[in-house]
């Protein structure tokens, strides 16, 4: 709103949702000198991190043709991985199924092709340079953001990609902060999905974590967040459970201030006063 766009917030919806609500979400948080970006699971990213969204629906349920994640059953919508046996039972895949894990590792290549045309700090093990994608452009332009300044905010299945996201950049030694997290169940992913072990050793601090659980949430329960906090050992994690809440996104005054309160501390801001005076040189 303020015209000055130093951070950029981008928002994972849950299964079957759209990114408006969390379109509209982010407009009213008016977050000064922040941008918003709300995605879509009906999107489909390019190699070059361009992004279109689907307008087809259907009932196939795998990865659809017209979208980089997973269309859902019965006309239900997008989501971002397969959480659940969508094509036959309809049971939970485990967190260490093969399908799952698949389906996780093909979302995190899609966000990550992303989020580097929006960061251009792609490095030589980006996927886009693993297709012989040629970077030159995006790492040169003046109109992106840092990674420090990109903070990701995801519900249920968005959130437990966002928080995966953060976790494969710090393996690839890459700074992505992860602010304002509502997560569902965190997927165990192998770390060594991401780098060797060699490489593991010189990873980067893992980003700053917010996760909001709900004190009735039976989906995601209290203790299941506190013991979310063991993938991030090296980073600073905090767990705020909201009392009398279940499984369903932020709408209590007190959640949004912790959210408020999260973000103020690590928000860039630019001194945009005081650009063009005499002695002073704009960042």
């Amino acid at each position: 709103p303020d015209g000055v766009d130093e951070n950029l917030l981008i928002f994972f919806h849950g299964a079957g949702d759209t990114h408006i609500p969390f379109d509209n979400l982010g407009r009213k948080m008016e977050l000064p000198q922040t941008a918003i970006l709300s995605l879509s699971a009906s999107m489909t990213i390019s190699r070059n991190g361009d992004h279109e969204y689907s307008t087809t629906t259907g009932n196939h349920s795998s990865r659809s043709k017209s979208s980089s994640f997973v269309e859902l059953p019965f006309g239900l919508g997008y989501t971002w991985f397969e959480e659940m046996d969508y094509e036959s039972t309809g049971t939970t895949l485990g967190s260490d199924h093969p399908r799952r894990l698949k389906s996780l590792g093909n979302a995190l290549e899609a966000i990550n092709l992303l989020i580097c045309s929006l960061a251009g700090k792609c490095r030589e093990d980006d996927v886009a340079t693993q297709h012989g994608e040629n970077n030159e452009d995006i790492a040169k332009s003046d109109d992106l953001w840092i990674p420090e300044r990109i903070f990701l905010f995801g519900f249920s299945a968005g959130a437990c990609l966002a928080m995966e996201m953060c976790r494969m950049w710090s393996f690839k030694r890459r700074m992505c902060i992860s602010g304002g997290i509502k997560t569902r169940d965190l997927p165990l992913t192998a770390k060594e999905n991401y780098v060797s072990s060699d490489e593991r050793q010189k990873q980067h601090p893992l980003t700053d974590v917010l996760i909001i659980a709900g004190s009735n949430d039976v989906e995601y329960p209290p203790n299941e967040a506190m013991e979310s906090r063991k993938f991030y050992s090296s980073s600073n994690v905090k767990v705020h459970v909201q009392k009398g809440k279940g499984h369903e996104m932020i709408k209590s005054r007190v959640e949004m201030q912790v959210i408020m309160e999260f973000l103020s501390k690590r928000l860039a801001r630019r001194m945009v006063s005081m650009e063009g005076l005499k002695g002073c040189v704009p960042k």
